[in-house]
């Protein structure tokens, strides 16, 4: 196995869309050394890049004689980690030769040109890295700490993606959520538990959450203020039968109560939505309340999970009061801004609650904050 890219004679690319595009034009090397370009689809809008026939991977690798060809992974969909699965489990034989784009150097690697990417990134420099490394609680949360520190940051649009062998990083390349799904949880002596799930979506979290968490009767909160997922959750039953009672909230959760303006991603995804301030070119607007100011009747051990698109450290500071009251669970979302990774943390940290920090997670790096 050859670990740099320059090493190979020739250049393939799985995908021919926009992230081939970038990374095509980021090096006079990859451009010289490019001899072909395939991907999965049976259909495709687009038949040719840069004068190469996009083929099928089926044609195209059993076509290739040798070891000398380096097979660069150019798609910058969040799915991509499925569709190199899906690859590998017919073409096992190129993952030594295989190579993707960190996911770890911008924790927001397929929608870098979204409104999150004017936040000035803290200098890894910044005594900050050192005291949240401190925080952490064991080899994996450290593991993963220094794969997102060490890897090559990206910035905006006209920056270069940093390339790297697969195998480096085969065990954090996936995308699942794990909100305490692998935490071992100690009884805890409580009959019932409160769950806060802020960013609920159509309750794809209930389930896991219930299944982990170790108290048998659960008083579930789902925090979601787009009505088409409400409807989704409000037609679920399961909901209403793995827990004790099962709550809506039609709301978004932040620093104080306000209403905020929605605006969809690039993509147009509703899942990646996100709250400004900002009218332009917003889809609706919506209320927001501060976690402090929601009428919920708290029962038990107390787990907040948030996954809110950016608004991860504005709904903390609007949470002060139930978590030094609770001492909840934390399972937070690290990746929508580019300084969450630190300050969310280390502001949780600032509390002065006996906390264990650890963080999970491929790309959707996720911090738990374990109460003492």
């Amino acid at each position: 196995m050859k670990n740099n890219l320059k090493d190979y004679k020739n250049i393939i690319f799985f995908g021919g869309g926009i992230m081939a595009e970038r990374i095509y034009n980021q090096s006079e090397d990859i451009r010289k050394k490019l001899a072909g370009v395939f991907d999965l689809l049976k259909n495709r809008q687009v038949t040719t890049f840069h004068g190469f026939m996009i083929r099928h991977a089926d044609e195209m690798l059993s076509q290739l004689e040798d070891n000398d060809n380096a097979i660069v992974v150019a798609i910058g969909h969040f799915g991509v980690f499925k569709i190199v699965n899906q690859l590998l489990s017919s073409h096992r034989y190129i993952e030594d030769r295989l190579f993707v784009v960190n996911p770890y150097q911008s924790l927001r690697f397929f929608c870098v040109d979204d409104e999150l990417s004017a936040d000035k990134k803290i200098p890894f420099s910044d005594k900050r890295y050192t005291q949240l490394r401190s925080l952490l609680s064991d080899d994996s949360s450290i593991k993963l700490y220094d794969r997102l520190v060490s890897s090559k940051p990206y910035e905006n649009i006209h920056d270069d993606y940093e390339i790297i062998p697969y195998l480096d990083i085969k065990d954090m390349y996936y995308y699942t959520e794990d909100y305490w799904d692998t935490y071992q949880f100690p009884a805890s002596g409580e009959t019932g538990a409160t769950v806060l799930d802020c960013g609920a979506y159509i309750g794809d979290s209930v389930m896991p959450i219930c299944n982990a968490i170790p108290e048998e009767d659960i008083y579930y909160y789902a925090i979601e203020p787009l009505e088409e997922n409400i409807a989704a959750m409000t037609k679920e039953p399961k909901f209403r039968s793995i827990c004790k009672e099962f709550h809506i909230l039609d709301c978004g959760v932040g620093t104080k109560d306000e209403k905020l303006y929605f605006h969809l991603p690039a993509n147009g995804d509703p899942e990646g939505g996100r709250f400004t301030e900002d009218p332009t070119g917003a889809s609706g607007i919506l209320e927001i309340k501060k976690i402090d100011s929601l009428d919920i009747d708290y029962k038990g051990t107390v787990y907040i999970k948030m996954d809110i698109e950016g608004l991860e450290l504005a709904a903390l500071k609007g949470a002060v009061e139930t978590i030094k009251k609770y001492k909840p669970y934390l399972a937070i979302c690290l990746y929508h801004r580019k300084n969450d990774l630190v300050d969310i943390p280390l502001f949780i940290d600032s509390l002065g609650i006996n906390y264990k920090y650890y963080l999970r997670g491929g790309y959707h790096t996720i911090l738990w904050a374990i109460p003492q």
